[in-house]
């Protein structure tokens, strides 16, 4: 099955291009909150009728339309989904992905490197 995802905001930090998205959750509620919690029924249903946004939130981190790295988190219950790019979640997953970002643009400098060594090689 395909999963699909809706952008919630794209935009440009330090060179990077961030992509956060978001899709629809696999996981019930039930299966993470209970009674005692919150009224489960009521929750169930709001989701249902689009009240409530249940979702799991993915950021990626690109150059060039290269994906470099991405991060998931869940269980993700918001009025608007938009609200993830206020209370600190989204920012949380960026930073994650950013700093394997980091540590991917050295490795993959070197592998283009060489790569690019092996062309130009074969034009010679």
């Amino acid at each position: 099955m395909t999963r699909y995802y809706d952008t919630i905001a794209e935009f440009e930090r330090d060179g990077y291009d961030i992509i956060v998205d978001k899709s629809w959750e696999d996981l019930n509620p039930r299966d993470l909150f209970d009674d005692c919690v919150t009224d489960l029924d009521q929750l169930c249903k709001d989701i249902d009728s689009g009240q409530l946004d249940w979702f799991m939130l993915r950021v990626r981190v690109m150059v060039e339309g290269l994906e470099l790295a991405d991060e998931y988190v869940g269980g993700c219950l918001y009025a608007d989904a938009k609200e993830v790019l206020t209370d600190g979640l989204a920012e949380d997953l960026i930073d994650q992905a950013m700093t394997h970002a980091k540590t991917q643009v050295y490795r993959l400098s070197r592998v283009f490197t060489e790569l690019s060594h092996a062309v130009d090689a074969e034009l010679v």
